[in-house]
């Protein structure tokens, strides 16, 4: 929304948008997208209301507006899959992920407890396919080609890291690209790549729909990635670059990482150190897209450190809590398009 105009005009397109789109809603006619603008009209229509003197100079909000953002914007794309997987449960399928777990594993365990109450949430299921620590690489491939083969599965999905004696196995070329819901086989890498439709890796699309959600346009912007993995820093640069952001990589062998967070209009992380960018490392207005993870004595945290930066950021995104209950719904929103392509 264009923020020069006045906070009264702004709430009332906002009014006029969720009153359009609800009526819609009691139509049964809402898409994704929809879904998406009725919830960030009404987020914006409530803040407004609360006359946070913040809104008076555009995107400045407190952090904690970003524990407000995660749960609708999951919220919205969960509840537009239900209604997609329904039209599919009514041509006789039942959108289905399988999920290679390897070994014993107390996360990864978290984690598929997690899907399979999400997918059981939007009529989707998902099952295990539980193998051996030591599982050789070629039993591996060998179980990946039986998942393809089966009709019932529309996405595969492989716990990772994968284990030590496996570190560097090239996956890649062995997942259906039908049901690469992981975004991760070449095909699917090259095809994000030249911008063409396809499957792209659910952190980097779950990290972009935060930004969406915010309102906050990439276009123009200079956004500094800190991290370069195939799941989440070259892909999310790739998504940036689509947009017409002006992005700039860091990695491990970055010399001077803050003179360059410093830079940053739009800041994404995901290098998966704990509290690698600190207060020093941003300028005042940066929108903090947090999206690692790491198990430390005080509990889970992320690569920002939260509680010094949130007061200079103009948003930033909580971990745990924030990118990822989203790449949840993101990785959900990959195996319903994979269900969909194989019975249209």
């Amino acid at each position: 929304m264009p923020w020069d105009e006045s906070l009264q005009e702004v709430r009332r397109r906002c009014r006029d948008e969720i009153g359009a789109l609800d009526r819609a809603l009691a139509g049964g006619e809402l898409d994704e997208g929809d879904w998406y603008r009725l919830v960030n009209a009404s987020l914006i229509d409530a803040y407004l209301a609360s006359d946070d003197p913040y809104w008076q100079s555009g995107f400045r909000g407190d952090a904690r507006r970003w524990e407000l953002h995660r749960r609708p914007v999951a919220d919205a794309i969960l509840g537009s899959l239900t209604e997609r997987v329904a039209r599919i449960r009514e041509r006789a399928h039942v959108p289905h992920l399988a999920f290679v777990m390897i070994g014993e594993s107390p996360p990864a365990e978290v984690y598929i407890h997690r899907l399979e109450r999400l997918g059981a949430r939007v009529g989707a299921s998902v099952s295990r396919v539980p193998l051996p620590a030591g599982v050789a690489l070629s039993d591996l491939e060998r179980t990946l080609g039986d998942l393809n083969a089966d009709e019932v599965v529309d996405g595969i999905l492989v716990q990772m890291p994968l284990p030590d004696h496996l570190t560097g196995a090239d996956l890649s070329h062995v997942v259906d690209i039908r049901k690469d819901v992981d975004g991760v086989t070449i095909q699917n890498v090259g095809r994000l790549y030249l911008g063409v439709e396809g499957q792209a890796p659910p952190t980097a699309l779950a990290m972009m729909q935060m930004l969406a959600s915010a309102g906050v346009e990439a276009t123009g912007r200079h956004a500094v990635v800190v991290g370069r993995s195939n799941v989440v820093g070259h892909p999310v640069t790739e998504l940036l670059l689509q947009q017409d952001a002006t992005v700039t990589v860091t990695h491990r062998q970055t010399g001077d990482l803050g003179a360059l967070t410093r830079q940053a209009e739009i800041l994404m992380v995901g290098a998966g150190d704990p509290g690698l960018i600190t207060r020093d490392m941003i300028s005042d207005g940066v929108v903090i897209i947090d999206a690692g993870i790491n198990v430390t004595e005080h509990g889970v945290v992320g690569d920002v450190a939260f509680d010094e930066c949130r007061e200079a950021a103009a948003a930033i995104t909580p971990v745990p809590g924030g990118v990822g209950p989203v790449t949840n719904a993101m990785l959900l929103r990959n195996l319903v398009d994979s269900a969909e392509q194989r019975v249209d």
